[in-house]
């Protein structure tokens, strides 16, 4: 089964991912509905992709109270029913990775592989190569990677 990667150390702070995965999923450009988000660390003067990395035991899952999270057999990916939610926000304090993003209203966002061909994978910037806030990109890599 396909497995989201982040590379940290190769994102350039673009957020196309953030802008193509609200429009996938919502029809708009707006980061506040996207199911990804970039974060910025002042310490370590760069950005972090924050994506749900579908565990093999989510505590996400496991914190709900209403199984409103499933895994979808087909891409492995731990999927919110938002008919069934109910917007108790448990899911994402329970993310180790604070990966689940709640929408302005109310409504858990969290990485559903867009149905196993994610956009954000398709459109993360390539850092230029022999450039990169920790390390070389020699072969002008994306933070970004689907793969087995």
């Amino acid at each position: 089964m396909k497995k989201l990667s982040v590379i940290p150390n190769l994102c350039i702070g673009c957020r196309e991912c953030e802008l193509m995965c609200s429009l996938k999923h919502y029809g708009v450009f707006t980061p506040g509905l996207s199911r990804i988000r970039v974060d910025y660390s002042a310490e370590e003067k760069s950005y972090e992709p924050a994506a749900c990395m579908h565990c093999d035991e989510p505590a996400c899952a496991e914190a709900c109270p209403v199984e409103a999270m499933s895994r979808d057999e087909r891409t492995g990916a731990m999927v919110i029913d938002d008919d069934t939610c109910t917007m108790c926000h448990q899911c994402a304090e329970a993310c180790p990775y604070d990966a689940i993003n709640i929408a302005p209203d109310g409504q858990a966002l969290k990485c559903d592989l867009c149905g196993g061909e994610p956009v954000c994978v398709e459109f993360c910037s390539k850092r230029p190569e022999a450039t990169g806030p920790t390390a070389d990109n020699s072969e002008a890599a994306t933070a970004l990677v689907f793969t087995e």
